[in-house]
């Protein structure tokens, strides 16, 4: 194998040992644990291929940079989100009896 491709191949096998991770832990009901498998895997994936396939260790300060940027974004949508949730109040709709109507025969 070419020396450029070898960390290409062993990531993509990672990245398929990581699916066969998350989708084994859908099927095993252990309560919380799940999500927090779910979510390690995600963060090890992402890690991966932002580190091998976008070039991100090696790459122009500039991509990192926005590449960071990106992150910021997102972890502040994730922040204000989770305020507004935690901040509602439960509002449920008031329950309305439906009215009973007879059908109508003919086009009046």
């Amino acid at each position: 194998m070419e020396r450029g491709i070898r960390p290409l191949v062993l990531t993509w096998l990672a990245l398929l040992a990581l699916l066969a991770l998350s989708a084994a832990t859908a099927w095993i009901p252990l309560g919380w644990i799940n999500t927090a498998t779910g979510l390690a895997v995600a963060v090890v994936k992402a890690l991966l291929v932002a580190v091998v396939f976008m070039r991100l260790r090696a790459g122009h300060p500039l991509l990192r940079m926005t590449a960071l940027a990106g992150l910021a974004t997102m972890a502040l949508l994730f922040l204000l989100s989770g305020a507004d949730y935690a901040t509602r109040t439960e509002a449920p709709a008031p329950w309305q009896q439906p009215s009973t109507v007879a059908p109508r025969l003919g086009s009046r």
